[in-house]
């Protein structure tokens, strides 16, 4: 195995051991290296040779070996869950103009700027506060980047000293929204149990286990969206029932050209309608190399972004004590009735 491949093993590695998703675990944290095989295994879709895996450990100053089990040392152990990547802020016309003539949103009586992970809780307060509303985005995965920290009071709102212009998506020059939509199929394997469908997808940044999703097409339902992209990306023609919205992710990202886009993405459980047995014919063109079937532990544990790992395992509880009746997609509008 050539370096390259044991730095990719190794990152695989440490971030199962430190999600809270990854593999099994004892009370001391601890994981067997067995259990951490099958996980690594399952995430880069390839045998993995086990000497390798003990060569990679016992290299690494991030991780404890005792006998037959690795934890990582104690010093890189998440202590908190980070917060949500879009936060949002409540303020006023007034206010922000006093923010851009600072070149900073920061209060103005020494208190600490208040960030809420519900957009429609900051649209209440900012109503709440006399003047013309607004609500910034915040972008916390540059916050993060900055080292700029985000502390949680006891209401649930997020803290910080301050947040610079650059972190506030909808204050950039050409910013824009991007609506998307997604879905997991869902079926019963043959235990009874239920499996979730993904699909694997090679970026410049490394491959990776995904959602299907992509982009709503003009005056397109989010849920027809969602169903269009698992047909197109897994490369299926069965037709399927929508059981639930999931929920949404929001999070910031830079279209070609540097734009700043807001990124939402509306993901649903899905019921195929018809048997999906030996049926994908994955999206080459679009970089989608596989697709299969994950026991919902297993779905969670493979989904690595950060921003879907939540909805994951939303989804994996909704599986797990199933809607009692799924709800069918309506029938499609005229297309000149859609056009109006």
């Amino acid at each position: 195995m050539s370096d390259p491949e044991l730095d990719r093993l190794a990152s695989a590695m440490g971030r199962l051991l430190r999600a809270e998703t990854g593999p099994v675990r004892g009370s001391d944290g601890f994981t067997t290296f067995e259990a951490l095989i099958r996980s690594l295994e399952t995430e880069l879709g390839q045998r993995i040779d086990p000497d390798r895996v003990r060569q990679v450990a016992n290299r690494s100053k991030r991780l404890e070996i005792v006998s037959d089990r690795v934890r990582p040392t104690r010093r890189v152990q998440a202590v908190q869950n980070p917060p949500p990547d879009i936060l949002y802020h409540a303020c006023t016309a007034e206010q922000l103009e006093r923010y851009r003539g600072e070149g900073v949103v920061r209060s103005g009586n020494g208190k600490p700027v208040f960030l809420s992970d519900d957009e429609s809780q900051a649209w209440r307060a900012a109503h709440r506060m006399g003047g013309e509303p607004r609500v910034l985005y915040v972008d916390t995965v540059r916050q993060r980047r900055r080292r700029l920290k985000l502390q949680r009071n006891r209401r649930g709102l997020y803290v910080a000293r301050s947040v610079g212009l650059a972190d506030v998506l909808n204050l950039q020059p050409q910013f824009a929204e991007q609506r998307s939509a997604g879905g997991i199929p869902v079926v019963r394997g043959p235990d009874g149990q239920p499996r979730m469908a993904l699909i694997r997808v090679s970026r410049r940044f490394g491959t990776t286990w995904e959602v299907a999703k992509g982009k709503l097409e003009p005056g397109e339902p989010p849920e027809w969206a969602g169903v269009r992209e698992v047909q197109e990306e897994m490369g299926v023609d069965v037709e399927f029932d929508v059981q639930a919205l999931i929920g949404l992710i929001r999070y910031g990202f830079l279209a070609p050209g540097g734009l700043p886009r807001l990124k939402t993405v509306y993901l649903y459980l899905l019921a195929p309608r018809g048997d999906m047995d030996g049926r994908f014919q994955p999206a080459a063109s679009e970089g989608v190399r596989d697709v299969r079937w994950f026991t919902p532990e297993e779905a969670c544990r493979v989904v690595t972004h950060t921003s879907l790992r939540p909805l994951m395992q939303r989804a994996r509880q909704m599986v797990e004590e199933p809607v009692s009746t799924p709800a069918r997609l309506p029938d499609p509008a005229p297309a000149s009735a859609r056009a109006k």
